[in-house]
């Protein structure tokens, strides 16, 4: 049964990958969509049903497969506004203060609050103290040990866990889409249509834009490489350099349609994100709760006797 929803939860995170990817073939090839029919289009959907449902449910797997991954690094990734990490950590430490305050702990029994505690939780990045990194590996250690042990198990919570888990995989493929699809439609909103007249306000953004997002992208990428972590995959800088060109390259040519280039679709696209990115926030923070909710236990009972 996991392998099944894997399987699902895999292909809803590619068929969220259409909405950004039909995008930017439409912008980017619109004759090669002007030329179908609807009629035709009807009827090759009436004739090859079994086909075109194949078809586009191995290419959603194939797609969720790939993106999967990278959703996970990016959410990760110490340059995203709210890195996973971070969530977790803090979570952990609150979670922990307030099962202290009713006499649980969910910590080991050589471990107390105090020796997890620090002022910021940090990766391997510039400016970060080493002893508030180890405290973070520390934390993020201790607790990937205790949600396998608890994934290990059967019972209705470890299901409860399960369906959780299953949620924020989604909801990371859902704010990776979102966020690509957001800036694809923005520079699109940016770009002049053709054949009509220049708006250099308009344009004017968008170019500062993608000299903002180059600059900021060097600029990690530069860290990122000064650091020579393989663990922290750039791949955030990555997307971002990806749309910086896809966006470059609309605005100098411009585009050929004005539906992107209205405020209510461009505002209901940013919704769409900001409800992925807040609802893949929320569940991190309640499955990292419901995890030490789960081996909390009475604070004298896992303490070691003293001999």
């Amino acid at each position: 049964m996991d392998v099944f929803k894997l399987a699902f939860e895999t292909t809803i995170v590619g068929l969220l990958a259409f909405l950004w990817l039909g995008a930017a073939i439409y912008l980017l090839f619109p004759d090669l969509l002007a030329n179908v029919t609807y009629s035709k289009v009807i009827a090759f959907a009436k004739d090859n049903q079994s086909l075109l449902g194949v078809g586009g449910l191995t290419l959603a797997y194939c797609l969720g497969s790939a993106i999967l991954p990278i959703s996970s690094q990016l959410v990760n990734d110490e340059h995203w506004p709210f890195p996973e990490y971070k969530i977790r950590c803090q979570a952990v430490i609150a979670e922990q203060q307030s099962l202290e305050r009713i006499g649980y702990t969910a910590l080991p029994t050589h471990l107390k609050l105090q020796d997890l505690q620090s002022g910021k939780c940090s990766a391997y990045s510039e400016g970060a103290s080493l002893d508030d990194v180890n405290k973070t590996e520390r934390i993020l250690t201790i607790f990937d040990q205790q949600e396998r042990m608890i994934l290990s198990q059967t019972s209705e919570n470890t299901e409860r866990l399960k369906q959780l888990r299953g949620r924020i995989v989604v909801l990371r493929g859902a704010v990776f889409s979102g966020c690509v699809l957001f800036l694809i439609c923005l520079f699109a909103y940016m770009a002049r249509v053709n054949g009509q007249s220049w708006h250099w306000k308009r344009t004017l953004w968008g170019i500062l834009l993608a000299a903002f997002f180059a600059v900021y992208v060097l600029r990690n990428a530069y860290k990122d490489f000064k650091a020579k972590n393989i663990f922290d995959i750039p791949v955030l800088e990555g997307v971002l350099g990806a749309v910086i060109i896809f966006g470059g390259f609309l605005m100098i040519r411009g585009v050929k349609t004005c539906l992107f280039q209205r405020e209510r679709s461009l505002l209901v696209v940013a919704l769409f994100a900001a409800l992925a990115g807040v609802g893949w926030g929320a569940s991190e923070i309640i499955y990292d709760q419901e995890v030490l909710s789960s081996l909390a236990v009475p604070q004298n009972q896992a303490e070691t006797p003293k001999r």
